[in-house]
């Protein structure tokens, strides 16, 4: 089956899902959160950690879970269900238990590689933190004080973004934006992205929540629009880094949980930090 046609029938079945556990709310969209969270963070350890035996088949799936790995996944993940919780003193103690962790793993053990205490500690800011500001913004707390199911909001968002960046950039790329991280993404591409994001948020304003006035609709298609691209972008100049096409091939036609949902790694915390300013200032 041609790629792209397997890529919109996994989109059109999985969207829908996603927003109706997004809609459950609260522990129903956390557990999805963490769930991903940690497939994700799975596939970021696999790129840039090669195992130093073959893994047993039991765990081969997972790139093979050792106590390294083990501790890397269990530490990200509970750092998404405080943020949930919103137990935010929590998270400042794990990320720096992941660090004593990471420094004392470094001094004891033969071959030293100091900077992979970096690309670890950037893991749990890039893909757990996301993630947690996610179910967050999901949680009946927020939404009252905020009004709006703002997780919603930004996934459909990232969706439009992805989508009509993708299929611009096939019926009309021309121009690279960088083809040294990524050959296929062009100008005209990410321009028909940012422009339907723009659109779907006016959209979003005129037709769901008409109590959203102009500028916030134009701030939040704005934020989304932009750092979606961007969060794209990164993972795939991660991959080049590690010469990866794909992150897994976990899911049909999008490659792997990583490369599904790179863009919503960088729009969610931006969303995040507006609405917060916003009602803070």
């Amino acid at each position: 089956m041609n790629n792209t046609i397997l890529r919109v029938i996994v989109g059109v079945l999985g969207i829908p899902i996603i927003i109706a556990l997004a809609l459950l709310g609260n522990q129903v969209f956390l557990v999805f959160c963490v769930v991903i969270s940690f497939f994700c963070m799975n596939e970021f350890y696999n790129m840039f950690e090669k195992p130093k035996s073959e893994p047993s088949v039991l765990t081969k799936w997972f790139g093979g879970l050792s106590l390294h790995k083990s501790v890397f996944l269990l530490i990200s993940t509970l750092v998404v269900i405080c943020f949930y919780f919103q137990w935010f003193n929590y998270v400042f103690i794990l990320y720096f238990l992941m660090f004593i962790y990471l420094i004392s793993d470094e001094v004891f053990k033969k071959e030293k590689h100091f900077e992979v205490i970096g690309t670890w500690l950037l893991s749990i800011i890039y893909i757990s933190t996301p993630f947690g500001l996610l179910s967050l913004m999901d949680s009946t707390k927020f939404i009252k004080i905020f009004g709006e199911n703002y997780a919603v909001i930004c996934m459909v968002l990232v969706w439009v973004s992805d989508s009509f960046a993708f299929f611009g950039g096939k019926l009309l790329g021309k121009h690279k934006i960088a083809e040294r991280i990524s050959p296929n993404k062009t100008w005209e591409g990410s321009i028909t992205g940012f422009l339907f994001t723009m659109i779907a948020a006016f959209v979003i304003k005129y037709f769901v929540f008409k109590e959203f006035d102009l500028i916030h609709a134009f701030s939040i298609g704005l934020i989304v629009g932009f750092t979606a691209q961007i969060g794209d972008l990164f993972e795939s100049h991660l991959k080049r880094t590690v010469h990866l096409k794909d992150s897994s091939q976990l899911i049909p036609g999008h490659g792997g949980f990583l490369d599904r949902f790179d863009s919503l790694l960088f729009a969610a915390p931006a969303l995040y930090i507006y609405l917060y300013l916003k009602a803070t200032l």
